[in-house]
């Protein structure tokens, strides 16, 4: 449940949707508490035999006039409901990618590009999916609930409707049981899809340094073993899920084997009339739903807390290299090099030491080395991707770190040996 506070930034802003999506819900719940009660007052009034054909045809077009208007109402909240959710996985993905391309190269060494292509993919589907069945199952689950259960406690036999329910509190803690398992679980099928989804990438940009060095056996057998794990790993999140379902059905079964026990014995007893048990069982079948949609919103709820859990986490990382507060000078003017050293990020061996120069406005220079010698570095440190960690680069006498970034690299032009 945690998923939902989490989202109520967006709740409270796409408030008329929901709030309309959730009025039509508990209508639509209202009105299907109508025709078991109109199914046991026809059996009442056929067994005693009170009743005209006139009167019955005119409950059945009560039931059939019912049926169509919830049909109708399911679609306006549908398009209501879900229309907000798929709103929400394009706001999640547009602040996803601002946040990738606010990041410089040095997020991308510590992130794989298959943990962040899943994290926009999967992860996000999976939020969107608790946005919308998410809320579904939990209002209709409460609402639908709490209706049939008013109505089979006030209007047929109270003692029957507690006598039914008695598997209930078991089937509960079973579901929240298997719902807290299965929130750790998928997080470490997520993990490894997203690992999957990086052998992947890897393969296909790397396939003709994999071909030309002969490494196909290699490669095919480390994508085979992540295949493995994530199937493993979904497995058991799979032996989670089934779970919910036989609960759910264990607990029905046994709730409508007490009511048809509990309710003859009334029936025999007179205290119960047979259009009575009719429409409880009836009653009792309405319950189903609830039942399900409780345990499925547990489902759902725990996948995308895991799935938000590691979308925010992402979006929480600041850039390492931080935005300058001054507008770069207009004019031309020096660029000054003072580099004592710089290390990449997770390295110990230094990338460059001891880079000195000036060049004034006009001068050329060029630059040659073997590979791995800091040419690159040097660009990248001049472009800003990362910081100078000891010494400092000034352009006009400012140290490029003043500068606001946007304002130094639109003056820089920068032929990359690497295609887009």
């Amino acid at each position: 449940m945690r998923l939902f506070a989490q989202l109520s930034w967006y709740f409270r802003r796409e408030w008329r949707r929901y709030l309309g999506a959730v009025a039509l819900l508990v209508i639509i719940a209202m009105l299907q508490l109508v025709p078991p009660k109109v199914v046991g007052i026809v059996v009442d009034g056929v067994t005693e035999q009170h009743f005209t054909t006139g009167q019955i045809l005119m409950w059945i077009a009560t039931m059939v006039l019912i049926a169509v208007v919830v049909y109708l109402l399911r679609y306006v909240w549908r398009v209501l409901l879900f229309g907000a959710s798929y709103q929400l996985a394009v706001e999640l993905r547009e602040d996803y990618y601002r946040q990738l391309s606010r990041q410089h190269p040095e997020f991308y060494l510590r992130h794989r590009t298959g943990d962040l292509m899943a994290r926009a993919t999967n992860d996000v589907d999976r939020v969107v999916f608790a946005a919308g069945e998410g809320v579904l199952t939990l209002v209709d689950s409460l609402v639908m609930g709490c209706a049939v259960l008013i109505m089979m406690s006030t209007q047929i036999s109270w003692q029957l409707t507690l006598f039914a329910l008695l598997p209930m509190p078991v089937m509960a803690i079973m579901i929240k049981r298997n719902g807290d398992a299965l929130h750790e679980r998928f997080k470490l099928a997520q993990a490894a899809f997203s690992s999957l989804n990086d052998r992947t990438q890897e393969s296909f940009t790397s396939i003709r340094m994999i071909k030309a060095f002969g490494l196909e056996d290699r490669q095919s057998a480390l994508f085979a073993a992540d295949a493995e794990d994530t199937g493993k790993k979904n497995m058991r999140v799979a032996r989670i899920d089934a779970r919910f379902d036989p609960t759910i059905y264990i607990a029905i079964g046994m709730a409508n084997l007490l009511a048809i026990g509990g309710g003859s014995w009334m029936v025999v007893q007179g205290s119960l009339t047979l259009g009575q048990l009719t429409s409880f069982m009836m009653y009792l079948g309405l319950m189903i739903w609830p039942m399900l949609a409780l345990a499925w919103m547990f489902n759902i709820v725990e996948r995308g807390s895991a799935a938000y859990s590691r979308i925010r986490a992402m979006l929480a990382e600041a850039p390492v290299v931080n935005d300058g507060s001054e507008p770069v000078p207009e004019g031309r003017g020096e660029l000054d090099v003072n580099i004592h050293q710089f290390t990449y990020p997770q390295t110990d061996h230094p990338a460059l030491e001891n880079v000195n120069f000036a060049l004034k406005p006009g001068q050329m220079l060029g630059i040659c080395g073997p590979t791995g010698s800091g040419k690159s570095t040097l660009l990248s440190l001049i472009q800003r991707h990362f910081d100078v960690s000891e010494g400092d680069i000034r352009f006009h006498d400012i140290p490029l770190t003043k500068l606001q970034l946007d304002s130094w690299r639109s003056r820089l032009a920068v032929v990359s040996q690497t295609p887009f």
